[in-house]
């Protein structure tokens, strides 16, 4: 509550108000002096002292206020919520510099108080409990879940330690599992057992549909009864799916709401505004769920302090081995560009490298490099050149017309198997469809369509698909025991997604093909997308 207060009071008047208020600073115009309600100080003198100087600014306590005031007579420290953040009513100002000491709280020159993120909220009241500081949380909240799940699965041997690992961590944390690795089920035993109001937060519209009937078919609720935030839907309940778009614009409709926070396919939780949703939310306990933990930008670092640190890994060989996922193996295919193919690549990256060489001559990296000249492109209008040439260059060596012959001959060697083909350009996958009757998943694909292919391909009245950036992640993409890149990006992660389709287990050994342009930037990239990467090296 801001009480505004006409500037030229005398000293005595200015003693007076501060009995019951803190100064926060002038009004835009310095016509006034802003004072904001501390119902703290107003609880240390007589409540009828704390009306009447109230009244005397035009601001009359209302009923709750003073109904407030009267459970605050024995307290040290008042925490509440204010334009998101907590922020803080205090006499003795010791606690709350401790807590600052600790990096939970920081002082706020603009509103001239104590503030907070909503996720410091626990750590804050250990800490206050620690130092025996009397103080009451004025946040209505209440987590307890009323619908009634019973599990209808049971875990795997691996999933049950990922389990337990996330509950001795005070059930906050990261489970990384390869695809097909049933991470979700462990998301199932945390509501289970936790028996709190769940948010799961989704990359994709997709992700919310099989998340619905995984809870209903795992948990046992009614579809009904889950709340659905995203595809035009919203609809908060109890246990809650939504994208982290939609819960992102809706924060302040979910901040109060669970106690549990799921985030699926977590790597995207730490981006610049999906981590606001972390933030700015009080739930205590906080699973991620990953296959794919490490970032290009390094913003993993962020994980232990929005959901928590990994407390759980088992690579896609581990699980191998013990059999719950198909073996497999990885081959890669060099074909070579034509003649009129390579003269126009060495041109376009000719140009490219004599920009490199000429502005950026230190820089020796291909990925520091490319950083570097995409960062100049905004303001050099050579540097935005060099880029097109580079594109141009790429599609040509990802697209060569070669690796389509060497895709016939694998479609007839594989013929009896299911193949899915992946590519980073949509040109060359309607060309394959095209040119062999392949059904084809693209970004555009109507959903009806793609789910109709999705479910000819389960039921293997289909079993040829090609996808160019559609499948790679939030899509349960029924199992295949062929899958074959046509190109790709550099990126570790959509390698991993794109190899976790074919190792569901099965008799057969499952096989990843890479079609790859000899003497190319296609080289490289799948050099890169191929480097094991160990968590070690970015979490210990």
């Amino acid at each position: 509550m801001i009480i505004k207060v006409r500037r030229g009071l005398h000293v005595g008047e200015y003693s007076e108000l501060l009995k019951v208020a803190d100064y926060v600073g002038t009004s835009k115009t310095g016509e006034y002096l802003l004072f904001r309600l501390n119902l703290l100080k107003a609880s240390r003198i007589p409540l009828y002292e704390s009306q009447r100087i109230l009244a005397k600014y035009g601001f009359p306590l209302k009923y709750e206020l003073i109904s407030k005031i009267k459970q605050l007579k024995d307290y040290e420290l008042r925490i509440y919520l204010y334009r998101r953040y907590l922020t803080f009513e205090y006499l003795n100002e010791a606690p709350l510099r401790h807590l600052e000491l600790l990096e939970l709280v920081r002082y706020d020159d603009n509103i001239r108080a104590y503030v907070s993120y909503p996720s410091h909220l626990w750590k804050i009241v250990e800490e206050l409990r620690k130092l025996d500081v009397k103080f009451k949380v004025d946040i209505k909240y209440n987590f307890k879940l009323s619908l009634y799940v019973h599990e209808t699965f049971k875990l795997r041997d691996y999933q049950h330690e990922a389990f337990l690992s996330w509950l001795d961590k005070g059930c906050k944390g990261i489970v990384v599992l390869p695809v097909a690795a049933g991470k979700t089920y462990i998301a199932y035993k945390a509501i289970s057992n936790l028996k709190v109001k769940t948010l799961i937060l989704v990359p994709t519209i997709d992700l919310i549909s099989q998340w619905v009937e995984g809870l209903s078919k795992n948990l046992g609720l009614n579809k009904e009864d889950i709340g659905v935030l995203g595809g035009g839907r919203k609809e908060i309940k109890e246990i809650t799916v939504s994208t982290y778009d939609s819960a992102y614009l809706n924060i302040d409709s979910i901040m109060l709401n669970f106690g549990l926070i799921v985030a699926d396919e977590c790597h995207h939780a730490v981006s610049e505004k999906f981590r606001e949703i972390f933030y700015f939310n009080i739930a205590p306990y906080r699973l991620g769920l990953t296959a794919t933990p490490i970032r290009q930008d390094e913003l993993h670092r962020l994980y232990p302090a929005i959901i928590g640190p990994i407390v759980y890994t088992k690579t896609s060989e581990e699980l191998q081995r013990r059999g719950y996922l198909a073996k497999h193996r990885e081959e890669r295919i060099f074909v070579d560009l034509t003649w009129n193919e390579l003269k126009e690549y060495n041109k376009l990256m000719q140009k490219y490298e004599e920009y490199c060489n000429r502005v950026i001559p230190n820089i020796k990296d291909p990925l520091e490099r490319f950083r570097k000249v995409v960062e100049l492109a905004y303001k050099d209008p050579e540097a935005k050149e060099a880029l097109k040439a580079r594109l141009k260059a790429r599609q040509i060596a990802l697209n060569a017309e070669r690796k389509i012959k060497v895709l016939e001959k694998l479609l007839k060697k594989y013929a009896d198997e299911k193949v899915i083909i992946f590519s980073r350009y949509t040109d060359i996958i309607r060309e394959i469809s095209k040119r062999f009757f392949i059904p084809k998943i693209l970004h555009d694909t109507p959903k009806e369509e793609r789910n109709v292919i999705l479910k000819l391909f389960k039921e293997g009245k289909i079993t040829k698909i090609a996808t160019a950036m559609a499948l790679d992640e939030g899509v349960d993409v029924p199992d295949a025991s062929v899958a074959i890149i046509i190109s790709g990006t550099g990126s570790s992660r959509e390698y991993i997604q794109r190899l976790g389709r074919i190792l569901r287990p099965k008799d057969k050994e499952a096989k990843l093909i890479e079609l790859i342009t000899r003497k190319t930037l296609d080289v490289y990239l799948s050099e890169r997308r191929r480097r094991r990467i160990s968590l070690e090296d970015y979490f210990l």
